[in-house]
């Protein structure tokens, strides 16, 4: 690696710290230890055994690694998040500034839910009366196994390895030091939150799974699904592994929810009249308006008739 490539790698790797840290609600595990001790350790050590658990990485001898393999090595990146209520949420994923230079645009990118298909579901869903589900995947990338065509290895360093070599032992003899310090490199198996193709991994396995289940993806908006059942509309909208499910019938949505489940293991779902989507506080009021709750009680509200 040349010394400006080492640089732009760690200029790279310095901004991505600076928005963990600073800009987002979210910061680098290193702070976290300082501000919430023993709940930042045991945040990590639930997130690197759910990643030992569904195989996202595996072991690599990294005496055996090329140049070019250790050049092309994706920093591991370990965050810390306070949810909103008090949850020390722990996650590990790659910086995956680095691909950018190999892997091209149109390869990596991954189609979103816009607003203005969110907000014209929630009318629709308002003045239809629906049933209204909003479920979350846990760890959704990890369910899809990276291609073995698309090699990438994580690097991890520092304190963190041990925590990782407590949950899988298996590691400890591919522990090597660079510059002081511990260094530990790793196959990733999965699509690994921060590699630039996961988005797009994920994507085209959830849309191929709900075309399977009968959903036509609409052309326009390519994060929403319908399918007719019981001779009414089903409809899900998603953004990446949140998502919207509505349908008349309560039964239906239930039944969409175990199906999905079935691919995906347990969901987190919420069922009623008020609803947490995509940082929005939403709540149905007498069947045919949804508000949105703000803070400051300031309110906006979005009606399907009037």
């Amino acid at each position: 690696m040349s010394e400006t490539e080492k640089k732009e790698m760690e200029w790279s790797h310095d901004c991505f710290q600076i928005a963990t840290n600073v800009m987002f609600t979210q910061m680098s595990a290193k702070k976290g230890i300082k501000m919430f001790k023993e709940r930042d350790v045991a945040a990590m050590l639930k997130e690197y055994t759910q990643l030992d658990d569904m195989n996202t990485v595996g072991p690599l001898d990294p005496d055996k690694l090329t140049p070019e393999q250790k050049r092309k090595a994706l920093p591991a990146v370990n965050l810390i998040k306070e949810k909103r209520n008090g949850i020390i949420k722990g996650r590990t994923c790659a910086d995956g500034s680095p691909q950018r230079g190999y892997i091209p645009r149109e390869k990596a990118t991954s189609a979103t839910l816009s607003l203005d298909a969110l907000l014209v579901s929630l009318v629709i869903d308002a003045m239809e009366g629906r049933d209204v589900a909003i479920f979350d995947v846990p760890g959704a990338y990890l369910w899809v196994d990276m291609p073995e065509e698309k090699e990438a290895i994580l690097k991890s360093e520092g304190d963190f390895i041990d925590i990782m070599c407590d949950v899988n032992p298996e590691h400890i003899p591919n522990i090597r030091y660079e510059n002081g310090k511990k260094v530990l490199c790793l196959r990733i198996l999965k699509a690994l939150y921060g590699c630039i193709e996961s988005a797009l991994l994920w994507y085209e396995i959830f849309a191929n799974t709900l075309k399977d289940m009968g959903f036509e993806i609409n052309p326009y908006e390519k994060c929403v699904g319908n399918k007719m059942i019981n001779g009414k509309q089903c409809t899900i909208c998603w953004y990446v592994d949140d998502n919207k499910l509505s349908h008349v019938y309560p039964a239906v949505n239930t039944m969409i929810i175990d199906a999905i489940s079935e691919h995906f293991g347990k969901l987190v779902v919420t069922r009623g009249n008020k609803h947490t989507f995509l940082g929005m506080d939403l709540e149905m009021l007498d069947g045919r308006r949804y508000e949105e709750l703000s803070r400051e009680s300031h309110r906006t509200v979005w009606q399907g008739r009037q």
